[in-house]
C-alpha cells in the first residue's frame, strides 16, 4: 500500500506483517494501539510493548508512537482544562458564582471528551485500514520519531 508521505515505508512496515509481540497482523496491533484505550488504557500498554519489541515494522511502530502522543496531549489537556477551572471558581466565588465555573468546565471538558473520542476511534480505524494516517498537530511528531 503507497503512503501519501514523501518518505517511503518499508516494504516490512506495510500493514500485511506480523508483529513480534503476539503474532498479530500489523492493522490489527496498530488498531489496538488507540481502542484499546477504552479498556482502562489497554492501548497505551500495547503502546508501549509495540514501541519497544517493533524493530522492522514501522507500520505499528508509528501508530504505537502516535497513540503516545495522543494519549499524552489528553492527559496535559486535561490538566489544563482543571487548572484553568480552579482559577475561574476561584474567581467567580467571589460573587458567589463558582456554580457558574463548574457547568463551564464540565461543558469543556465534555466537549473534549467527544474530540479525544473522535481521534481514537479515527485513528483506530485509519490503522487498521492500512493507512499512514497523521493525526492533526501529533502525528508529524510521531512520523518523525519514527523516521529517525
Amino acid at each position: 500500500m503507497a503512503t501519501p508521505y514523501p518518505e517511503a515505508a518499508p516494504a516490512s512496515g506495510a500493514p500485511g506483517g506480523k508483529t513480534s509481540f503476539m503474532n498479530l497482523d500489523s492493522n490489527v496491533g496498530a488498531m489496538l494501539c488507540y481502542i484499546a484505550n477504552f479498556l482502562c488504557c489497554l492501548g497505551v500498554v500495547l503502546a508501549i510493548v509495540f514501541l519497544f519489541t517493533e524493530k522492522e515494522n514501522r507500520f505499528v511502530k508509528f501508530h504505537a508512537v502516535q497513540s503516545l502522543f495522543l494519549a499524552a496531549l489528553q492527559i496535559a489537556v486535561g490538566i489544563v482544562i482543571g487548572i484553568l477551572g480552579l482559577i475561574l471558581s476561584l474567581a467567580l466565588n467571589a460573587f458567589d458564582l463558582s456554580w457558574v465555573a463548574w457547568i463551564l468546565i464540565l461543558g469543556l471538558r465534555f466537549i473534549l471528551l467527544i474530540v479525544f473520542l473522535a481521534l481514537w476511534i479515527m485513528g483506530g480505524i485509519k490503522a487498521y485500514g492500512g493507512q499512514w494516517y497523521k493525526l492533526p498537530i501529533i502525528g508529524e511528531f510521531a512520523w518523525k520519531t519514527v523516521n529517525k
